[in-house]
């Protein structure tokens, strides 16, 4: 049997544990020398040394004492085991939306708590649902089987969303008449209904409502965050059809703030007056423009009365005849 012996406290712990370690032997020692693999101290003369264990490892603990009946030593292989710990993982940092909710998520041991606890579902979980208003850094303290901790960081950043303002060059359109439509302040845009418009995604579109009309353009930030607003296009009423009449030696419009007359639906230059009097035989109309600035043209007229042959039989005479020089109408 060997004089040397020695209990200890606890001898199975995490990284960082001690030992209180006390001397056993018989026969009234006089002096002690300890070897303690992978503690820190390494060594001791102390009879009941206290020794810290920092790293994972099962190590080896030897007692050597001298009695009056001689030196003895007692070593005990891998009696002291320190758990290896968890490593923490807490996932990269997210980024949210304000007025959104993110989810954390945590690995590697067997129980979680996170902290602080502000905006989170459940501080005790491994995946607690977060929403805040504002930036915020959470800690999560991971603990293992063994009783062992570790931990991690991840931080929430809110992101504002995104502030999307959207026009048109031309809030009034005369029927038929287009608008361009833009929208600013987010990275892409989609636009609702997809109704008369030229796409129902980008910056820019082109808009031909038929009457009063209101879009929703969505903007999307490089986040993922986004808003919304609205534009508006009105639709003025026509101006009724003008009509055309024939009044024999010229043509005449309905009242208008101005007028333009075509034949055969060429634009005639300087035909810009209520009546005109045609040179040429042919279809005549007239698209008049109202004090908004819409037009509406009419059905053509057939004028007729341009020439010899038409005013030859409303009597006219022509002499001498035979002709000379000279001819009188």
């Amino acid at each position: 049997a060997h004089a040397a012996s020695f209990t200890a406290s606890d001898v199975s712990f995490c990284p960082g544990g001690s030992v209180q370690f006390t001397d056993a032997s018989l026969g009234s020692p006089s002096s002690y020398v300890w070897y303690f693999e992978g503690g820190v101290p390494s060594t001791s003369t102390d009879p009941n040394p206290l020794v810290q264990y920092p790293n994972p490892g099962t190590f080896d603990v030897v007692l050597s004492v001298v009695t009056a009946n001689g030196p003895d030593e007692l070593q005990l292989s891998n009696y002291v085991t320190v758990f290896a710990p968890p490593i923490a993982t807490a996932g990269p940092d997210e980024d949210i939306c304000l007025g959104q909710s993110g989810q954390l998520q945590a690995f590697g041991g067997s129980s979680y708590q996170w902290s602080p606890t502000t905006g989170l579902s459940n501080p005790g979980i491994t995946n607690p649902v977060v929403t805040v208003t504002e930036t915020t850094t959470y800690t999560v303290l991971v603990t293992d089987a063994n009783g062992c901790q570790d931990e991690d960081e991840v931080t929430v950043v809110v992101h504002e969303l995104p502030t999307v303002i959207a026009s048109a060059d031309d809030n009034t359109l005369c029927p038929g008449d287009t608008a361009a439509l833009s929208a600013l302040g987010a990275l892409n845009y989609q636009w609702s209904p997809n109704l008369f418009i030229s796409s129902n995604t980008g910056a820019a579109v082109s808009a031909w409502p038929p009457s009063e009309f209101t879009w929703t353009v969505y903007g999307t930030d490089a986040f993922g965050c986004a808003h919304d607003t609205t534009v508006a296009i009105d639709v003025l009423a026509a101006p009724a059809v003008p009509v055309v009449t024939n009044l024999g030696m010229t043509v005449s419009s309905t009242p208008a703030s101005s007028y333009q007359w075509y034949l055969e639906g060429e634009l005639i230059a300087g035909a810009t007056d209520q009546e005109w009097a045609p040179v040429v035989n042919g279809n005549y109309s007239v698209a008049i423009t109202d004090a908004n600035g819409c037009q509406s043209t009419s059905q053509p007229v057939y004028f007729g009365t341009v020439g010899l042959v038409d005013a030859g039989a409303s009597g006219l005479r022509i002499y001498p005849q035979p002709a000379d020089e000279v001819i009188t109408i």
